[in-house]
């Protein structure tokens, strides 16, 4: 998938321009992960990581996966990385990014899609 316009390109990098955001994006490639493991797992503030979460929404780079409630009632969201691989080239005086998309996403939602519709 290329990411197309300047400002969903400047919006992309900007988000990977932050340390935080590229250690969560790589913690969630994997396996989802909600905001307090994130804190824990990675040294990082939670407000800081909900930031940081709430910018990689934006940018379409996370996505919730699970929503739910704790046993002591508190509500929590899972994220994971929509994104597998980055590429990020200069070709004929023009920035290109190519993005491989997490093929774990993708196959739940689509596994998901599929349940749903099925009678």
């Amino acid at each position: 998938m290329i990411v197309n316009g300047e400002a969903a390109k400047q919006r992309f990098l900007f988000a990977l321009s932050d340390d935080y955001s590229r250690r969560i994006l790589t913690a969630t490639v994997d396996q989802p992960l909600n905001a307090a493991e994130l804190s824990k797992n990675l040294d990082i503030p939670v407000t800081t990581v909900y930031r940081r979460i709430q910018d990689l929404l934006d940018a379409s780079l996370i996505a919730t996966v699970k929503s739910g409630r704790t046993n002591d009632g508190k509500w929590y969201d899972l994220y994971q990385s929509l994104l597998r691989r980055i590429y990020v080239s200069f070709e004929d005086g023009e920035m290109k990014i190519d993005i491989t998309l997490n093929n774990q996403i993708s196959d739940r939602f689509t596994r998901m899609w599929t349940m749903m519709s099925t009678p």
